[in-house]
C-alpha cells in the first residue's frame, strides 16, 4: 500500500511537470501552420501526447521497478543486520550466565571459609592484645595496619568471587570463570596463610613478654626485692 501511494504522487509529480511542456511544444508547433491545417494537426499532436504521456508511465513503471529493488535489497540488509546483531547479542548475553558448573565448584566455598577465618583470626589477634596490654602503643598500632590492609585486600578477593558467581556482571566463559576462581582460591590460601603466621609471632611476642615479667616477679619475691 505504501508503494501504491508514492507511485501516485511520483506520477503526479512527474505529470504536473511535463505536461505543461508538452502543451508548450505543441503550441509552438500549431503557430507555424496554417488555420486551415489546424484540424488535421490536431490529430498529429494527440498522437504526439499519447506517445509523450506513455512514455511517461513507462518511465514511471521504470522508476517503480527500481524502487521496489531497492526496497526489497534494504530489506534484505536490514534482516542480515539485525540477525547478525542477534547472535552477538545473543552470544555475549550468554557469557554473563553463570552455569551450574561455576555455581557449584567447590572452590567458591573455600574462599570464602577462608576469608571467614582471616578476619576472625585477625580481630580475635587485635582484641586480646590490647586485654593484654604486652605491645607498646607503636607494635599494636603496626598490627592493626597490617590486619587492615589485609582485610581489604582480602575483601577485593571476595568482591571478584562474587561478580564471578552473579550473572550479569561479567562475560566470561565457564573455563575463564573457573580459572579466576582458582587464582582468587590461591591468593586467599596465601592471605590466610599470612595471617595465621603474623598472628602467631605476634602472640608469642606477647606471651613471651608476660612471661619474663612473671619470672621477674617471682625472682623478686624471692630474693626480696622490691620493684623500684
Amino acid at each position: 500500500m505504501i508503494i501504491k501511494k508514492n507511485d501516485m504522487k511520483m506520477k503526479s509529480l512527474i505529470l504536473a511537470i511535463l505536461l505543461p511542456a508538452c502543451l508548450i511544444a505543441g503550441k509552438s508547433q500549431a503557430q507555424s501552420f496554417s488555420f486551415g491545417d489546424l484540424f488535421g494537426q490536431q490529430g498529429k499532436k494527440k498522437k504526439l501526447m499519447a506517445a509523450q504521456v506513455g512514455g511517461i508511465y513507462t518511465y514511471l513503471d521504470a522508476l517503480k521497478g527500481g524502487y521496489n529493488i531497492m526496497h526489497h535489497g534494504l530489506d534484505l540488509a536490514h534482516e542480515l543486520k539485525g540477525g547478525t546483531f542477534g547472535l552477538h547479542r545473543d552470544y555475549f548475553s550468554s557469557l554473563e550466565q553463570v552455569s551450574p558448573t561455576v555455581q557449584q565448584n567447590p572452590k567458591g566455598e573455600a574462599i570464602t571459609k577462608l576469608y571467614q577465618e582471616l578476619t576472625q583470626r585477625l580481630n580475635v589477634e587485635i582484641s586480646w592484645q590490647k586485654k593484654q596490654g604486652s605491645l607498646k602503643s607503636n607494635e599494636l598500632a603496626y598490627l592493626e595496619k597490617v590486619a587492615a590492609n589485609l582485610s581489604k585486600l582480602a575483601e577485593q578477593d571476595m568482591t571478584e568471587l562474587k561478580n564471578l558467581l552473579t550473572p550479569g556482571k561479567l562475560q566470561l566463559t565457564d573455563q575463564q570463570r573457573l580459572d579466576r576462581m582458582d587464582k582468587r582460591y590461591a591468593a586467599m590460601k596465601d592471605k590466610a596463610a599470612f595471617a595465621a603466621s603474623f598472628t602467631a609471632k605476634t602472640r608469642a611476642l606477647s606471651q613471651n613478654r608476660q612471661r619474663a615479667k612473671a619470672e621477674n616477679e617471682q625472682i623478686q619475691k624471692l630474693y626480696g626485692i622490691s620493684k623500684p
